[in-house]
């Protein structure tokens, strides 16, 4: 019997049902280790919590905000989306802690666009499918608006009025969109597909970037990167953070819900590193564009979202409804 498959037997004997009872890792650890076969580290037991914390058929369920673990009680029929029932039980355990990197990485770049006063758009995964680890060739894995905004002190950041005007007028976009693909690393023998993937998922956007979780150092993979970079005009970025760096971190939607401090703390681990610049088109590439939102669902919702930030006027986060962690 696999680690998963005996935490699935003893969780429910040590978790207890009451999340303002919730029990942090460290002694959840030492109660699953009375019972549990096989050695395993501290390491190996807090990822598998983690992981089986997003499954909404396993028996752990981890509390909002804080830490700690309880019992996950029954849900209702409905409650979880078809698509995404029993997921973690056709993925293996690899497939699952590289997915749970990714969406780590995904809140990273979230809140790195907020601290510079952009605002991002998840579309990897919005529309209740399972996200998909290797991206689409169609679509980047988010997109970033950049608007105009008003210098005002509130806390609600305002579109400036005066330069959606000029764009208008001038006939360029009111909004700049970048197209972001996420990858958690990338080789000499894959960066070639990788980039060029970016580059056709981003072709409708009015900039393209490829963003690596882990640092480059290999020369001959920082030139070639550099080199279709440059040709191509997509921008290349490291975020300088190895995958046992973010299996450390608290869970996805914990980063995104961090205060500023907190979020510092994050930050401060990156060592980011830019190779290349994207190259900024003039429009938006309204015809491709057009024909992927009769395909993909999430476009059409991505072109909502900018439609009701001009009526309000006034940018916003809107997070990706909880999937894998769906309420009961």
């Amino acid at each position: 019997m696999n680690l998963r498959e005996q935490l699935r037997l003893i969780l429910p004997q040590c978790l207890p049902k009451d999340p303002a009872e919730a029990i942090k890792g460290t002694e959840l650890i030492r109660m699953v280790r009375l019972k549990l076969e096989g050695e395993y580290s501290d390491a190996t037991l807090r990822y598998h919590f983690s992981i089986l914390s997003y499954d909404p058929g396993s028996p752990i369920a981890k509390v909002d905000q804080g830490q700690g673990y309880y019992q996950r009680q029954t849900r209702r029929p409905g409650a979880v989306n078809a698509t995404l029932q029993g997921w973690f039980e056709q993925v293996d355990d690899a497939e699952a802690a590289a997915w749970l990197r990714l969406d780590r990485v995904v809140a990273i770049y979230e809140r790195l666009c907020l601290t510079r006063s952009s605002f991002p758009f998840v579309l990897n995964g919005r529309t209740g499918g399972v996200p998909e680890l290797e991206g689409s060739w169609e679509v980047p894995d988010l997109v970033v608006a950049d608007w105009d905004l008003d210098e005002g002190d509130g806390e609600m950041r305002r579109l400036d009025q005066g330069m959606l005007r000029l764009r208008r007028h001038l006939g360029v976009p009111e909004v700049g969109v970048t197209g972001v693909q996420l990858k958690l690393g990338t080789s000499l023998e894959t960066y070639a597909a990788d980039f060029f993937q970016a580059v056709s998922a981003t072709r409708w956007t009015t900039q393209g970037e490829l963003v690596l979780a882990e640092a480059v150092t290999d020369e001959a993979l920082v030139d070639g990167l550099r080199q279709l970079g440059h040709e191509f005009g997509l921008g290349v970025v490291s975020l300088g953070m190895d995958q046992s760096g973010l299996d450390s971190l608290p869970l996805p939607d914990e980063i995104r819900l961090m205060d500023e401090a907190r979020f510092d703390a994050v930050q401060g681990r990156l060592r980011v590193q830019r190779l290349t610049p994207p190259h900024v088109k003039g429009t938006l590439n309204w015809t491709l564009l057009s024909r992927l939102r009769e395909k993909y669902e999430g476009l059409q919702e991505m072109t909502r979202w900018l439609g009701d930030c001009l009526e309000e006027g006034s940018p916003e986060w809107r997070r990706v409804p909880p999937g894998f962690r769906v309420e009961a």
